[in-house]
């Protein structure tokens, strides 16, 4: 009986745990395409990490919703007829703003290196 009641006061917490590690997961794709596609076109990417996803504002005034902060690198250069042509790698770190379909809708940056 005990176990049971552990149980069902566990499940509620599991159950948050899982949404906002897919909502992470599902900002995370969104952010990799708006910096390959929009910020840094035709460069290699690489993500270091991704902070916790924030909740900001209310979802029914404000158009940002979500916050989540990244950092990544991006390699530049090497492109020339040597193969082993140095290649220049800068870190970023950046604040992303989200709406409520986790679409991007800027970013600001902090730090880069």
């Amino acid at each position: 009986m005990r176990s049971l009641f552990i149980l069902f006061l566990v499940m509620p917490a599991i159950a948050g745990a899982q949404i906002n590690r897919s909502a992470k997961e599902l900002a995370g794709e969104k952010i990799q395409e708006y910096i390959t596609g929009k910020l840094f076109k035709n460069k290699e990417y690489r993500s270091i990490s991704f902070d916790d996803i924030k909740e900001v504002g209310d979802r029914k005034k404000d158009e940002i919703v979500w916050t989540i902060a990244h950092k990544f690198e991006i390699t530049e250069g090497g492109k020339s007829s040597f193969e082993n042509s140095p290649k220049n790698r800068k870190k970023y770190s950046f604040i992303f703003y989200l709406d409520d379909k986790m679409k991007v809708l800027k970013a600001d940056t902090w730090y880069s290196q």
